[in-house]
């Protein structure tokens, strides 16, 4: 037990640094929960509890100062006490997004503690020494590692061996409405993302879109290869617009000097 909770955690580890660093997206939820299923032996369940975590999250975006609910550290817990459970994804769900807001204040916290090594930085750099400021950076990414590792090794710890017990317990009533949430969150993410992307010129798109699916029963594949070939029939006919502007500007500015030129052999 405690080696798998090893494993979870340098799974935590490695997200954390490519959220931070590379942004090779082994952050998100689905690709995070599953790493955590491999580690612990049930790929497939922790694709499934990462996967249902994915569209429940679609519309959560770090955007300014906002700082988000922390979805790496709600996925890494509850796919793996989902998993520990045995009560996959209703565990999963349940778990996952009171730890992602608890944790949400963990990462202020951090960037916060962070704010020391950049003033550090700024007052090497103004002094024109920048020996230590790789130094810096680094130290901050530490700083944000175990902000971020430690509460999911100690939930881990702390809920495994309570977890599936709590679960047990629960009467089959409650247990029927979390997995009905647990079926509704994932449209909740959809609506969230629909929300920022549905701009006055863009819902026509989605009705296409929804014509294609409800009536004309296209499968997912065949409408996002239709709606490739849309946004690059878009994106060309803005490109010809662009260009005929051009011409026409560059043509217009050479009728202004062709009579700018009459006008002077005339004076």
């Amino acid at each position: 037990m405690i080696l798998q909770m090893l494993l979870v955690t340098i799974v935590a580890i490695i997200v954390t640094i490519d959220y931070n660093g590379p942004l090779l997206m082994l952050y998100r939820p689905l690709v995070a929960g599953s790493l955590v299923g491999l580690v612990l032996g049930d790929f497939q369940q922790g694709m499934i509890i990462g996967a249902t975590l994915e569209l429940m999250w679609l519309g959560v975006t770090a955007v300014g100062g906002y700082t988000p609910p922390d979805t790496i550290s709600g996925a890494i817990v509850g796919t793996a006490l989902g998993i520990l459970s045995g009560h996959g994804v209703t565990a999963g769900v349940a778990i996952a997004v009171p730890v992602a807001v608890i944790t949400q204040q963990l990462d202020v916290l951090a960037k916060t503690a962070d704010i020391y090594f950049v003033k550090k930085a700024d007052r090497d750099a103004e002094s024109g020494d920048i020996s230590k400021i790789g130094l810096y950076h680094y130290s901050s990414l530490i700083v944000i590692i175990l902000f971020k590792v430690v509460p999911i090794f100690a939930a881990l710890v702390l809920g495994a061996n309570y977890i599936k017990d709590l679960f047990d317990k629960i009467p089959s009533v409650i247990m029927t409405g979390l997995n009905v949430a647990g079926g509704i969150l994932p449209a909740i993410g959809f609506a969230m993302l629909l929300n920022m992307m549905l701009k006055k010129k863009m819902w026509v798109y989605m009705l296409i879109g929804f014509v294609f699916a409800a009536f004309l029963k296209l499968s997912t594949i065949g409408i996002a290869l239709l709606g490739v070939a849309i946004a690059y029939l878009g994106t060309m006919g803005t490109n010809s617009t662009g260009s005929s502007m051009v011409a026409g500007n560059v043509e217009f500015q050479s009728d202004e000097e062709e009579e700018l030129d009459l006008w002077v052999k005339n004076t």
